[in-house]
């Protein structure tokens, strides 16, 4: 069985994703594995019979699983008794939860928008972990993705077995009463006492890292710290993981031995306290697979005699495990990179033990093989990778292990001890830690910080997988210099199929990007010949009360516009289009110019600038992003496709919504009519400069408002189709129900994004298809 466990592992997994995803393939997968190991590893047939019995065993527990991941609660009920697990968080006026609803025994998200200032300091200091509440409220389904590749969060909740999301009308804290602590509860309620702690004695720029660190919760970090750690690809230094817990365990176990305890008492009391700590710490995955590893090393190192098992073997016991008592954790990113990373670092054990003697070469190649092992994951969840990833470990890596995080911990437990006394102590660590994460934001700021790829396919993803492997396998087989550098070809290999996926594919496509009431278009050429972006939507602000502000504030560009352009393989815009300067259209310009390049920005011709646009041109103008003030008649070509200006004329346009830049254009077989927020007065004046305007498909203008698309427009421009973009239940009831009365009457069809999410044509040359996100 010694070396042997990786098979196991490995026919485990097939076993979960052919429930999971597909049986068919997978189980002929597994046929192909058995051949393998038959034919050219020698297994014999007891062997491929327990490989067998794994596989069947993992596929059935799994079925049993998906089967059973539904729903106990009824959807009209209303009366809750719920207790707080976890996730507690008062942000703005908004208070969140997760919740176990104590009769059907089902874990719920709670949601409650909180009435009054009082309301919310009440909510702070009496509502605790293992608090039970008596409310009401409404169950509601979670949102599923509206944009291709965008984080669905109904699936999301729906693998971690949550279904419901409840709304609560009333809460009453003369209802709330503590309960009877379980084990997991008393863990949870330290954890939360520990986080509240950190917050209430440690500076504000440094507690957030120590309750990262110490209680693994990044929730209180600042959003723009956090990015700037995701971007250098040094995240994993502020998720607990095999570092933080070997580290922690050494000190402890080294603090032991100096005062006297033998080494046998020492395994003994780390194997019960490491159980406890991954619970204190928020039972990540990583945390799982980093305890549970480290306990089957005690559990070894106290019993050897009797057995061994190397590294690899405890590895995949520790998967087996734990995917068999939770089949559905292997959808977790988190599991995904920590198990992934590990595993690749255990494969990988002879190149770094054997060629890496000088301890920059250790953190050189160990962050090599680490960055090179997530990159498929990063790129499918992400979009991106960070470039100068393997420079930013071999600084911070040591910075974390030998000073930032021994010294939380060391400073945490002296503040229990002696309190205010060590605080200059705590400064000085406050003070490390404001100039380091200065850094971390200066060199996230530089431009060839990250690459953009985009979401990989699924042949593309298939030879990450493939090739990754095989290029740690060739590079352990030979230790010389041209060796190496020969081999490198496999990963630019890949890396640089994954890069012209845009440039080789014949497929062009216009995207609707739902973001809600709002407009965003993409115009995407074949063979990567030109992107145009015609609106980022925007996030409309209204004036409110201090304390009803979130801390994290969402944003249409930086939360959903970037996101998808990234997921597309998109990091340039050739064109950036604004029809007029309204929020909805404008306000994610900014973030767009942010994180993307623009080669060049049109706005319309116009006297009167919004704010948002004075703040957008002085943005491109420290990016040196030329910009044009354009109107009708101007225009440009691409190839077969056709682009022309058609409104605004500065001299006829008084009123901002009818000077928005309208575009015709010709693209995929099809004429496209792109009106911003026109209006009635606007579109006659444009059946005036234009007798013959035929109109396949027509972007409706302003939403669909009642005071634009009149009847007359409809008859001159005769569309096949029209293009709805607003927000679902918005405040302005767009679109109007004349708007769409007019439509069908005359037998155009309608496709909107707050019904149909993202709306998309896919095209071949003149031919295409058009796509929604939701049925």
């Amino acid at each position: 069985m010694k070396g042997r466990w990786i098979y196991f592992t490995f026919v485990s997994l097939i076993g979960i994703l052919a429930a999971f995803v597909n049986v068919l393939i997978f189980v002929i997968f597994f046929i192909l594995i058995i051949l393998f190991l038959y034919k050219k590893k020698g297994f014999s047939q007891r062997m491929l019979i327990l490989i067998s019995f794994i596989f069947f065993v993992f596929f059935i527990r799994s079925e049993m699983v998906e089967k059973g991941n539904k729903t106990r609660l009824p959807p009209q009920e209303t009366n809750f008794i719920v207790r707080f697990e976890e996730n507690l968080k008062v942000d703005g006026d908004r208070f969140s939860a997760t919740v176990k609803e104590l009769v059907y025994k089902e874990k719920l998200i709670l949601s409650y928008k909180i009435k009054t200032e009082k309301e919310k300091e009440a909510i702070s200091k009496h509502l605790k972990t293992g608090i039970a509440c008596q409310l009401s409220g409404t169950l509601e389904e979670p949102i599923t993705s509206t944009n291709e590749n965008a984080f669905n969060y109904k699936e999301y909740l729906k693998r971690n077995q949550m279904y419901w999301i409840l709304k609560v009308e009333h809460l009453s804290l003369s209802k709330c009463s503590p309960q009877k602590k379980s084990p997991l509860s008393f863990f949870r309620s330290i954890r939360q006492k520990g986080i509240e702690y950190v917050q209430n004695n440690f500076p504000k720029e440094s507690a957030p890292l120590a309750v990262a660190l110490l209680f693994g919760d990044r929730n209180l970090m600042d959003e723009d710290v956090l990015a700037s750690y995701q971007k250098l690809g040094i995240v994993h230094l502020l998720a607990i993981s095999g570092l933080h817990v070997g580290m922690l365990t050494g000190m402890i176990y080294y603090l032991g031995i100096r005062i006297g305890i033998s080494r046998e008492k020492m395994i003994s009391a780390l194997l019960l306290f490491l159980p406890c700590y991954a619970l204190i710490t928020g039972a990540s995955p990583s945390v799982i697979r980093a305890v549970c590893m480290m306990m089957i090393f005690f559990l070894l190192k106290k019993w050897g005699n009797h057995f061994s098992l190397q590294t690899i073997d405890i590895f995949g016991i520790v998967f087996m495990v734990y995917t068999f008592f939770s089949p559905l954790v292997i959808y977790n990113v988190g599991f995904q990179l920590s198990f992934s990373v590990s595993f690749s670092l255990i494969l990988s054990a002879p190149i770094i033990l054997k060629r890496c003697t000088h301890s920059f070469a250790l953190i050189f190649v160990t962050s090599f093989i680490c960055q090179l092992a997530a990159t498929p994951i990063l790129f499918f969840y992400f979009y991106e990778v960070s470039i100068i990833s393997i420079f930013a470990n071999v600084l911070f890596v040591p910075l974390f292990s030998f000073l930032i995080l021994p010294a939380i911990f060391i400073l945490f437990l002296l503040h229990l001890l002696f309190g205010a006394n060590i605080y200059f102590l705590i400064s000085i660590m406050n003070y490390i830690i404001y100039w380091m994460d200065f850094a971390a934001k200066w060199f996230a700021q530089l431009p060839f910080a990250t690459i953009i790829l985009g979401r990989p396919g699924l042949l593309i993803l298939f030879l990450y997988i493939l090739i990754i492997p095989l290029y740690f396998s060739l590079w352990e087989r030979k230790f010389k210099i041209k060796w190496f550098l020969k081999i490198q070809i496999l990963p630019l290999v890949i890396f640089l199929l994954h890069a012209l996926v845009p440039i080789l594919s014949p497929y062009g496509e216009i995207t609707f990007i739902d973001v809600g009431q709002g407009d965003s278009i993409l115009i995407k050429l074949p063979h990567g010949k030109g992107n145009y972006l015609i609106d980022t939507g925007g996030t409309l602000r209204f004036n409110i009360d201090d304390w009803k502000v979130r801390k994290k504030q969402y944003e249409v560009g930086k939360d959903v516009v970037v996101p998808f352009l990234k997921s597309k393989g998109i990091k340039t815009i050739d064109k950036l289009i604004l029809t007029h300067g309204d929020a909805d259209h404008i306000g994610g310009a900014e973030q767009v110019a942010e994180e993307l390049k623009i080669k060049e920005i049109l706005l319309p011709k116009t006297d009167d600038l919004s704010e948002l646009e004075k703040n957008l041109l002085l943005t491109a103008k420290k990016k040196n992003i030329p910009f044009y003030f354009v109107k009708g008649g101007q225009g440009w070509k691409n190839g077969i496709n056709v682009f022309k200006i058609i409104s605004p004329y500065p001299e006829l346009e008084v009123e901002k919504n009818n000077g928005s830049i309208v575009l015709f254009a010709n693209i995929g077989g099809l004429n496209w009519l792109f009106t911003g927020d026109l209006e009635a007065s606007g579109e006659e004046k444009l059946m005036t400069r234009y007798h013959k305007l035929n109109i396949d498909v027509l972007k409706v203008g302003h939403h669909g408002s009642k005071t634009s698309t009149s009847p007359m427009f409809l008859d001159h421009i005769q569309p096949n189709l029209a293009v709805i973009s607003a927000g679902k239940n918005n405040r302005y009831g767009h679109p109007n129900r004349e708007v769409l009365n007019n439509l069908n009457e005359r037998k155009i069809k309608i496709l909107r994004t707050d019904e149909h999410g993202e709306i998309s044509y896919i095209f071949k040359g003149n031919a295409g298809t058009f796509y929604k996100q939701l049925p």
